[in-house]
């Protein structure tokens, strides 16, 4: 179930720029339409949707600031007239894209993100939802995401301006996230009573770490696999990987020993779990060894437990690998200066639009990507589906 992200040899690719044929974003155009835009009518030059779309195509070509924005509309204006010419007209400007993000609701609009995304990603059974929070750089913003392990889609996310909760906003989000037959995953900050106990209530399953926040629980956890009991049944599952120059060795172990869950009496555990992971680099060896707790109903066990909670462990951190970093280091939101109000999520929702809509349509190299795009913005318009609902305009 938890196979690697399609990702073909170049010469079986269909393009330079995704690794198979993508089915055009049909339904975003529309999806904006229905954000509710907090400007009054009187001297609006610019529909909302239209600003948001403007601001998606740029950042998809690399343009990631409120002038970068304006110059993209101002270079590529000749190209949207030929080939989309229902966005075309008068172009937003840096002031215009800075006043819209920095008043936006930010809350109604992550609903509606967030309730297209979901509709337009396909979840497998007992894929894995990694939970997460990241925090804005040079802001009180921290921001708690959903993140699909196999879709590499966002969700849901949702904002706090004060540290620490994250715990708060964390089971608010996953209300918004149908939560039967697939598996939470977190760290051991989400390793909390009351969040364990309502994904119990919403048939799910969750896979979180523990450590000193729950002291007596990791400690009863260590324990029983440092000491089994005469036969207590452990599942065992190893990987190696080697990459340059570095070995990774992880050996997860499994238990379901009746006895073990309860005493420990946590809300809906199925299993727990020890993993030791040991990595060697320049002949120097480091192990650290983390345990955890587990629910994994029967009807999303399809294959051996070990090895379900190994890949669940591992896909958790692709909130990391595949939005924070790509974020951060290919959209550039740890340098960015946009810090006016609600501006700063506006745009952390922009970006993880983007990074959804890349993952869903196979993008093979996002820097590759927005250069190709940047080029030939014409595949871009095909590939958010503008072409196709172009078409459906001129027939209106």
């Amino acid at each position: 179930m938890y196979s690697q992200y399609i990702v073909l040899p170049r010469g079986l690719s269909y393009s330079s720029v995704f690794s198979v044929k993508p089915e055009p974003v049909m339904t975003l155009w529309y999806t904006l339409h229905t954000v509710a835009d907090h400007r009054r009518g009187q001297g609006r030059r610019h529909d909302l949707a239209t600003v948001l779309t403007l601001a998606i195509l740029a950042l998809c070509s690399g343009h990631t600031s409120y002038l970068a924005m304006q110059e993209w509309c101002v270079n590529y204006q000749q190209r949207i007239k030929e080939q989309i010419p229902f966005l075309a007209g008068h172009m937003p400007n840096s002031a215009t894209f800075y006043r819209v993000f920095a008043n936006l609701d930010v809350i109604a609009f992550e609903e509606v993100i967030g309730n297209w995304l979901q509709a337009i990603t396909p979840l497998e059974k007992g894929e894995g939802i990694g939970l997460d929070g990241k925090s804005l750089h040079g802001t009180n913003l921290h921001l708690v995401s959903a993140f699909a392990h196999l879709a590499r889609t966002v969700l849901f996310e949702q904002g706090t301006d004060t540290k620490g909760k994250e715990l708060v906003v964390g089971p608010k989000v996953l209300t918004h996230i149908t939560l039967k037959d697939h598996v939470v995953t977190g760290d051991a900050l989400f390793a909390q009573r009351t969040l364990c106990e309502q994904i119990e209530k919403a048939k799910g399953g969750y896979v979180f770490r523990v450590k000193g926040n729950q002291d007596t629980l990791e400690n009863n956890i260590r324990l029983f696999f440092t000491d089994p009991p005469f036969q207590a049944k452990i599942q065992e599952q190893t990987t190696v990987d080697r990459w340059k120059g570095v070995k990774e060795e992880r050996v997860v172990r499994v238990s379901d020993d009746p006895q073990l869950l309860s005493y420990l009496s946590w809300p809906g555990v199925t299993h727990v779990w020890e993993m030791t992971k040991t990595v060697t680099k320049d002949k120097v060896t480091t192990t650290i060894v983390s345990v955890g707790i587990s629910r994994i109903p029967v009807l999303i066990q399809e294959e051996e437990i070990a090895e379900q909670i190994s890949g669940l462990i591992r896909g958790h951190w692709g909130i990391e690998n595949r939005l924070h970093r790509q974020r951060d280091v290919v959209l550039h939101e740890d340098k960015s200066t946009i810090r006016k109000g609600h501006a700063p999520q506006t745009m952390a929702i922009l970006k993880n639009i983007v990074t959804s809509i890349f993952h869903r349509g196979t993008v093979r190299n996002f820097k590759s990507a927005m250069r190709k795009f940047a080029a030939d913005p014409e595949e871009l318009f095909h590939f958010l589906g503008l072409v196709e609902a172009q078409k459906a305009y001129v027939y209106a």
